[in-house]
């Protein structure tokens, strides 16, 4: 049977190069350096600090992948439900509900399961539009524990789910009127791929989920007297199935697991994989009993993985982006506006723009959606709380710094030095990952040095000696009309703007 995924969210370009097929899956064992790392980390998670790239560099290939796929340590307190005053006010509650999950994927120390759950959350795409944000919250806490375990659970599970009910409105599915857009769906979109079904199939699936809906308080409840519990044939099979059965039907296809394992290759690897490599995860897939965290596991050790054609090879969606950029620089909290700069770059979370998802890869990117990226990066780099009166800037190699502190010019917009306000809470939506850092890091105000760290740590060195040297210029003001050396005075402003330079480079929009 033909796998037709033309309607997968994924739309991109498989890389040039061959693959070695044998050995694609096997597991990777050769050098493991910082940029190593840092792949592992952004496709496995949302990036991390230079400290961060730095220990998981210093384990080697085996352990690091390790560590992504079983942390150790207690996670974050979060909050196991956002504030229900503001989750319930029609003012409030889809922006509460949105920014209660940025905030795990930017704290979180369990990073793989957030980006699984994101995963989950566009393949199993579902809108606050229509679904009330208490739901979603609910829905994003199922993919969240599921996120790494079995698909066929998970699949039972999202099927019952009181926001897929609402969603997709099996909620109205009964032996009276069957409604056919979840069973339709289940196999389009989630399961299957469209072409490997037919509309009996349709027909007779959404039989079997009829009597799955919701209460008056919109909690998931099984009704039997609206189920139709009469003989059914589905895909080739036939008997008076539920909706459990269908489930367990779909799952065995071979067809399922050379979808499922297709969408997890283009989204941990490349778009558009060879069938070999696709064949070879659904192998695996199979024989684990539909394992997700094993087939995960398998795709993170893999030589094809670590390859320099998988090597950013995707472009990174925009909450991709935005979370590792806030990792990145260290920053505590979610801005309040990030939501709105979410929605510029083409994708706000828990609103994808139709059943369908995101169509994510190329399309991710273009003019609009380039210059939001470009503007929240200069938003946040540039935004800096009031230097303490007292403190010095760090010495001028070779020199003796003067003192300086930072001028209203530098700081955001409705920042005064007078703003009522703790320095912790000031602090929270700042980078702590400041100028200063960068010069203790490169051990003082040498401009060629501090280059290299910015560099080295936003994009890995992966640069060309055309842009290193237009950012040498920059930081030198070489070619000015009026050129200032790189000092005290100015090296804040010098090392934020190459800062945003940096970071608004190609390298740094893949993945």
């Amino acid at each position: 049977m033909k796998l037709d995924t033309s309607t997968d969210p994924q739309v991109g370009f498989r890389p040039p190069g061959p693959l070695e097929a044998a050995t694609a899956l096997d597991r990777y064992d050769g050098d493991f350096t910082r940029r190593h790392a840092a792949h592992l980390l952004r496709r496995a998670g949302f990036g991390g600090t230079p400290s961060e790239i730095d220990a998981l560099a210093s384990l080697g290939a085996s352990a690091a992948v390790d560590s992504v796929l079983h942390p150790s340590g207690d996670e974050v307190a979060f909050a196991a439900y956002p504030d229900p005053a503001l989750l319930y006010d029609d003012k409030t509650r889809n922006a509460t509900a949105q920014n209660w999950w940025l905030d795990r994927m930017l704290r979180t120390r369990r990073p793989l399961t957030e980006k699984m759950t994101l995963f989950w959350h566009g393949h199993f795409a579902t809108s606050i539009r229509k679904v009330p944000a208490v739901l979603m919250v609910e829905q994003i806490d199922l993919l969240r524990t599921n996120a790494l375990g079995n698909f066929r659970t998970l699949l039972v599970s999202i099927s019952k789910d009181p926001a897929m009910l609402v969603w997709l409105d099996n909620r109205y599915n009964n032996k009276l009127h069957p409604n056919e857009n979840y069973a339709r769906e289940v196999m389009e979109l989630f399961a299957l791929g469209l072409g490997n079904y037919t509309e009996d199939d349709v027909k007779n699936a959404a039989r079997a989920f009829t009597g799955w809906t919701v209460d008056k308080s919109l909690a998931a409840v099984y009704k039997p007297a609206l189920h139709d519990d009469g003989p059914k044939t589905f895909l080739g099979r036939s008997g008076p199935f539920g909706g459990e059965d269908v489930v367990d039907i779909i799952a065995q296809q071979p067809v399922h697991q050379r979808f499922i394992c297709r969408k997890l290759l283009e989204f941990f690897v490349y778009s558009d994989p060879e069938p070999e490599l696709i064949e070879g995860l659904a192998r695996t897939y199979a024989l684990s009993g539909y394992d997700l965290a094993q087939t995960v596991g398998t795709i993170l050790r893999s030589n094809v993985f670590f390859s320099t054609r998988a090597y950013r090879a995707l472009p990174k969606s925009p909450i991709e982006f935005t979370i590792g950029l806030l990792r990145l620089m260290n920053v505590s909290e979610v801005p309040k506006d990030t939501i709105g700069w979410l929605q510029r770059m083409g994708q706000e979370p828990m609103a994808p723009p139709s059943v369908k998802g995101w169509d994510g890869g190329p399309t991710w990117i273009n003019t609009a959606t380039l210059l939001a990226r470009f503007n929240y990066v200069n938003r946040l780099v540039k935004a800096a709380p009031p230097r303490p009166p007292s403190e010095a800037p760090p010495q001028m190699t070779g020199t003796t710094a003067t003192s300086a502190t930072m001028t209203a010019a530098t700081m955001p917009a409705g920042t005064t030095t007078g703003t009522a306000m703790t320095a912790a809470a000031a602090a929270a939506t700042f980078p702590a990952f400041t100028p200063d850092d960068i010069v203790r890091q490169s051990g003082g105000l040498n401009a060629g040095r501090v280059l290299a760290a910015i560099v080295a740590d936003t994009v890995q060195d992966d640069v060309t000696g055309d842009v290193r040297r237009t950012l040498a210029d920059y930081l030198q003001s070489t070619g000015a009309s009026l050129p200032t050396p790189f000092g005290p005075e100015n090296y804040q402003e010098k090392i934020r703007g190459a800062l945003a330079l940096a970071l608004n480079l190609p390298a740094n929009q893949l993945n």
